[in-house]
Parts: C-alpha cells; structure tokens; sequence
C-alpha cells in the first residue's frame, strides 16, 4: 500500500505565516495575487469575443477548427493543473505560479504577431498553462495569510475572477471596435507583465515543502486521463456521442485515470494521497465543484447565446428568408422540370418555419453591460462576505444557499426568459450563487486537505472545473442541436420536416432548446443541493482557518 514520505511534521509547521504582517500588508499581498491571476477569466472572455475574427485571418480553417481555441486552452489547463499543483508542493507557490504566467506571456506574444495556424495553436497552449496559476494561489494563499484573514482571503481570490468577468467584454469590445483582434493578445502580455512585478516583489515565498519524488508516471497516467474525457466531453457534440471514434476518447480517458488510481495505490511515493480520492470529505468538494462550475459556465454561456440571437421582428425577417429561400429553390427546380418560369410566390405557400427565436440581438457588450455587469458585482461582494461568513456559521450554510440560489434562478429562467429584464434580474440571483460557491469552495479544499497536500488538492479542485466546464457546454450544444427551427415543405406530392442546423450546434434553436437548458441545470442544482446536505456533517462546525485535519 502506498505510503508517501513527507517533511511536513504537523499542520502547525511554519509555512511562512505572516501572522504579525500589518492589515496593509497582507492585503496588498492577497491583491497582488489575485491580480496577476486575474489574466485566466480574460483568456476565457477574449476568445470568444475575437474567435469570429481570427476566423476571418486563417480562412483555410473551418468552423471546427476555430473550436480547438478553446477547447485546447481548456485541454492543456485542466491537464497541467494537478501536475504543477504537485510540483508547487515541491518546489514552491510562487514559483509554479510566476512560471505559469511567463509561459502565458510568450503564448499570448506568439498569438498576438503571428499568422501560421500551427504557431496559433501552440500558443493558445502556451495560454491554458496560466490555468494552474489559480488554483496553486489558493494553497499559497493558504499558507501565507494570518489564520484570522484565511477565509476572507481565500474567498476574496476565488470571487477576484468577477473583475475579469466584469472588464473582459468591456475591454475586448472595445479594443476590438477600434483595432484588430491582436491587441487582445497584447493586452494579456501588458496585464501579466504589469501585474506579476508585484508578484515577485512583494508575496514571499512560502517555506513548505514536501519532499517527495515527482511521480512522473502517475502524472501522466492523470494526465493523459484527464485528456480524453475532456476531448470527448469538447467534441462529442461535433463527433457524435455514440460514434466510435468518439467513445474511444472517454473509454480511454477513464481505463488511464482508473489505472491512475491503481497504480497510486501501490507506488511508494504517489502523486496524491488514495485516502484523499476516497475521503467523502474531499471527493464531495470535488463533485461539488464538478456541479456548480458546470451550471455557471452552462448559464453564461446559454444566457450569451440568447442575448446575441436575433428574436423578435429580426427573428420573424429570418424566418421569412428561410422560406423565401427555400421557395426560391423550389421554384428553380420546378421552372427547369415544367420548362416554364414558375415564380417564388406561387410555391411559398407551401413552406413555413415552426418555432421561435426568443433572442435579443444584442452586441456582446449591451449584453454584458445590461445583464452580465450585475451579476458579476453580485458575486464579487458575495464571495468574501460568505469567507467572513464562514468563520460563524460554517461553511456548508453558505454553499446550501449557493445550490438554492442555483436552483431558483434556474426555475425562473426556464419560465421568464422573454425579455432582457427578466433576464437581468434572474441574473442577480445566479450572482448570489456563483458568489456563495466562489466563497466556500475554495475554503472547504483547504480545510479538507493537510497543508503538504495543498497543491495536488487545488490541482484536483481545478481538474473538476475544467471537467464540469466542457461537461456544461456539451450539453448546452447538444439540447440545442436537439431542438432547431423546423422547416415544415407541405406540397402535393412531397411532405418533409427540415432540420435547420447549421454545423455543430443549431445556431437557430428553438425557443424550447434554452427551456430545456434551465432546466437541464436546475436538474443539477438540485443534485448540489442533496450533496451539500450530505457534506453538512463535515462542514457544520465554523471554519478553523485549516488549523485541523
């Protein structure tokens, strides 16, 4: 049975605590972490807003193509999150993270200046690599800060990401308007660049170690386990669930993590604890991650969708050029067969498109100034509010309200989704969500893990939001492509239903496909609601400051 060797004695050992820092100093520490973090939600944001644009620089690559933008940043993150939260346990925090963000400096340089597809994609992976960053600050958060600041701290780190959730649409579309996707890239090298001088001036380094061997094969059976299911959870969509060639990226991605798992079990210096993986106080946190990560990307990206959709009198002009269309084609193809000119409007009659387009037509900065801004400020005052909370009442009430305030928003979407204040008030109580989770979380990982775990721990934190990321946006693709417009073709002689779909995901669903969605999430949040219920017993009591374990 594995048995890993360790220099930490206790969990009182001296981690460099900065125990009689000044308030002032510590929070000038807690902002410089937290800010030269900030850089992952603006990779996140900036890719989407400048996606269509690249596109337009590399015509020769497809709609799916484009895809691997995202998905690679997600692929090489959620790979490299446990493996240098291992190695932070090693070799130090603030090392793995200054690394981290220099190898996203170079990947965002190279995007930034360069026109090979290749070099494009090697330096989006460059990116994914500051993913880590967020997660190993958590554990160097965790050791530096005085135990009576811990869980404010902590939170006030995992609700930061707001600020980039906040200034990345603002920023992108803008700098977008006036010059050429690239500045986005070089956006992110200024930020980081100004931003990581702080870093290494001022957050000291923290003196845990724990001496052990880096398990190189446990870290690549993990690895290249985390690897498959999330290509099959980013592509599945595209590929088609079922297909062979599909499965055999999960199937293969769950035989290594299972042999993962094995081989941990036997090695004398494993890559993480078993007892950790089997504890129901640290796999709940990780199922718990896996849910609420999943329904806030679900959402925000739904929620993005319905925004830029056209709806209303524009969704009515689509639909009619649908079937302006489709009757104009007919009209050809009757024309050469009778050998006489038939006109469109004599064969409209007999198309018609079934469904509806709820959408709002808004640009991605009306739809972040009038419904995202909200719900962004909510969950950055909530996050450090439920840290302080913590120390009082525990921090399972907060993460309760958290799967509540999920749950209801996710009902009221389902049932109000008409208008765009509807959608901005709905938001605010996904904000209280998003915000309870970002301020518990991140604190149940610390006081569910000995202090030489820290690292791996957050790096497994981090691999279940990446999992539950690509597992939300494959099934928002997926009830979508289920639920497209129909064009219902009632002539003599021939009577069809069309799928309009359009690629991967239909990019005209039907008004059913986000009623479906909300409640598809609601579904989870229920699901978080009953597991909070059962982690109740382990988190009841108010939060130590992860003085025991």
């Amino acid at each position: 049975m594995a048995t890993a060797t360790t220099s930490v004695e206790s969990p009182d050992e001296d981690t460099g605590r900065l125990e009689n820092a000044s308030k002032l100093r510590v929070t000038l520490i807690i902002l410089a972490i937290v800010a030269s973090t900030e850089i992952v939600p603006f990779h996140f944001t900036f890719i989407g807003l400048t996606a269509r644009y690249i596109g337009q620089s590399f015509p020769d690559q497809s709609a799916g193509q484009l895809t691997w933008l995202t998905t690679l940043y997600s692929l090489v993150g959620g790979v490299a999150v446990p493996v240098f939260g291992k190695l932070s346990d090693l070799v130090g925090k603030k090392k793995v993270i200054l690394f981290c963000l220099l190898l996203s400096i170079i990947g965002c340089a190279i995007d930034a200046m360069t026109s090979s597809w290749t070099l494009m994609l090697i330096g989006r992976g460059l990116q994914g690599l500051a993913f880590p960053a967020i997660f190993v600050s958590y554990g160097l958060i965790r050791d530096l800060a005085p135990r009576r600041y811990l869980n404010m701290a902590i939170a006030l780190a995992g609700g930061g990401t707001g600020v980039g959730a906040i200034l990345g649409p603002l920023i992108g579309g803008v700098l977008t308007d006036h010059y050429s996707w690239r500045s986005l890239f070089w956006f992110c090298v200024i930020w980081t660049v100004v931003t990581i001088l702080p870093l290494a001036l001022l957050v000291p380094e923290t003196k845990l170690r724990a001496k052990v061997k880096i398990d190189l094969l446990g870290a690549l059976l993990l690895g290249a386990g985390i690897a498959g299911v999330l290509i099959y959870l980013s592509n599945g969509s595209t590929w088609g669930w079922g297909e062979l060639s599909a499965l055999s990226w999960l199937i293969g991605g769950v035989i290594l993590l299972v042999l993962f798992y094995a081989w941990e079990l036997f090695t004398p210096e494993p890559i993480m604890d078993p007892k950790l993986l089997r504890a129901p106080r640290f796999g709940g946190i990780l199922i718990a991650a896996f849910l609420s990560v999943g329904i806030m990307q679900g959402l925000s990206y739904a929620m993005g969708y319905l925004a830029e959709t056209p709806g209303g009198a524009e969704g009515d002009a689509i639909k009619k050029q649908i079937v302006d269309g489709a009757a104009a084609q007919a009209a050809q193809q009757a024309s050469e067969q009778m050998h006489i000119q038939v006109p469109p409007s004599m064969v409209t009659q007999y198309f018609s498109v079934g469904g509806t387009l709820p959408g709002f037509n808004l640009t991605l900065l009306q739809f972040t100034m009038q419904t995202m801004l909200g719900l962004a400020v909510v969950y950055v005052l909530i996050a450090p509010l439920c840290g302080w909370m913590s120390t009082r009442i525990g921090l399972l009430k907060p993460y309760l309200a958290s799967t509540v305030a999920f749950l209801v928003g996710c009902l009221l979407f389902a049932k109000f989704h008409d208008h765009v204040w509807q959608m901005a008030l709905i938001a605010l109580v996904i904000g209280v969500g998003a915000g309870a989770y970002l301020g518990t979380l991140p604190n149940m990982v610390v006081e569910a893990v000995p202090q030489e775990q820290q690292g791996i721990s957050a790096g497994m934190y981090g691999a279940f939001n990446s999992f539950g990321t690509a597992a939300a946006t494959a099934a928002v693709a997926a009830i979508m492509s289920a639920n497209p417009l129909i064009l219902h073709i009632n002539a003599p002689g021939h009577v069809e239903d069309r799928k309009l779909n359009t690629g991967p995901m239909a990019q005209l669903p039907d008004g059913a496909a986000y009623t479906n969605i909300f409640y598809l999430f609601a579904g989870a949040a229920a699901v978080a609601f009953v597991l909070a219920l059962v982690l109740l017993r382990f988190y009841n009591r108010p939060s130590t400051g992860a003085t025991a374990h």
